[in-house]
């Protein structure tokens, strides 16, 4: 058995992939840099691998029943990880420096979404476990609370907006847990010659690993819902192997 936990911490200012134009610094305002500085969209901070492999110990008859008893394994990988960051966006923000030309596009450049007065990064995601937070759009509270966010500050009479005040990064993803588990009959048909039966289980408990949320407050319909899984269900597979 196998055992590796990672405590990470990764932060950038070059690439985000919850914004579009990603791998540019170009969110926010471009002459504070310190607005594209956060965790890295790929980051899982918390990050727990397991692998095993054990030789069931049955016993030792003889003859025929011998071959049926033993020569069996049981062999998996659990993986046990954080979600990923999440960057919060409006395209209504920042059009007092982009522009109203693309906004919100790679060549206009990014904003992040307003926080409302007295509302911190801790009271941005709902409570309860990622099934209860499914939803939003249509019934369920949604994985973030959407009254946290306001429209962006306006500085003009032509409607201008100055940049989101929130930062990259802000609200971790759903967490994923996923079991893959190997049941292997090994049979020494001679001194040189073996025979083995496996049966792999990939996803074994069928558990749904949940995608990110929508991330653009503009996008009303999918701002704050869950409408994708990681991974694929349980799939089983059969493979037969005959060493000489």
């Amino acid at each position: 058995m196998q055992a590796a936990y990672t405590w990470s911490k990764d932060l950038t200012n070059l690439s985000n992939g919850n914004l579009p134009g990603e791998g540019q610094t170009n969110v926010n305002d471009a002459n504070r840099t310190g607005t594209q500085y956060g965790p890295a969209a790929f980051s899982h901070p918390h990050r727990l691998a397991l692998s095993y492999s054990y030789d069931l110990p049955f016993g030792n008859p003889t003859g025929v029943l011998n071959k049926l008893v033993t020569g069996w394994n049981v062999s998996g990988n659990t993986i046990v990880q954080d979600g990923t960051p999440l960057t919060f966006t409006d395209t209504a923000g920042g059009t007092a420096y982009y522009g109203a030309a693309n906004p919100g596009s790679a060549e206009g450049g990014s904003s992040t979404v307003q926080l409302c007065p007295g509302i911190t990064y801790g009271g941005i995601p709902t409570s309860g476990d990622v099934k209860s937070r499914l939803g939003g759009a249509s019934g369920g509270s949604g994985f973030v609370n959407k009254s946290a966010f306001c429209n962006p500050i306006v500085i003009s009479s032509d409607g201008a907006t100055l940049f989101g005040n929130a930062g990259l990064g802000i609200v971790q993803g759903p967490g994923q847990v996923n079991f893959d588990v190997s049941i292997i009959k090994n049979t020494h048909l001679t001194e040189r010659q073996t025979l083995q039966f496996r049966t792999e289980f990939f996803n074994i408990a069928n558990h749904a690993v949940f995608g990110n949320p929508g991330v653009a407050r503009n996008n009303a319909n999918l701002f704050g819902v869950i409408n994708t899984t990681v991974g694929n269900p349980r799939l089983i597979q059969f493979a037969l192997k005959y060493s000489f």
